[in-house]
């Protein structure tokens, strides 16, 4: 039985898996980015090739890490939660990443996260 002191200073499983999903997407703006800058180029340029393919492989690493976080258990959305939602549902972001793909990151989202994934 843990004493109240215990029980204050626990981490709370739910954070700590929203914590692990921001960490796991924390370069998803930059990718979202460098993709806005490779596609506004009007002359393709010595190693913009290699760029894309490295955004797409990031991107596949970031699915790769979110599907090994443990589902969070049910609770009140975070600080964390809110940001990664952001990101996934941006313009920019649904525009330049491939559909299949972002469906995929809000189902690894919405499996840790539960049912708050979806409502933004």
């Amino acid at each position: 039985m843990m004493t109240l002191a215990e029980t204050k200073s626990a981490p709370d499983p739910r954070e700590q898996s929203a914590e692990a999903v921001y960490l796991a997407m924390s370069r998803f703006p930059l990718i979202v980015r460098v993709l806005g800058e490779l596609s506004g180029s009007s002359v393709p340029l010595s190693g913009d090739n290699d760029l894309h393919h490295g955004c797409k492989r990031a991107l596949t690493s970031m699915l790769a890490q979110l599907s090994r976080i443990q589902p969070a258990p049910g609770g009140a959305p975070s600080k964390y939660e809110d940001i990664v939602l952001g990101w996934l549902h941006d313009r920019t972001a649904e525009k330049l990443i491939d559909a299949d793909q972002l469906e995929r990151f809000q189902q690894l989202i919405e499996r840790v996260l539960g049912c708050h994934a979806t409502n933004n």
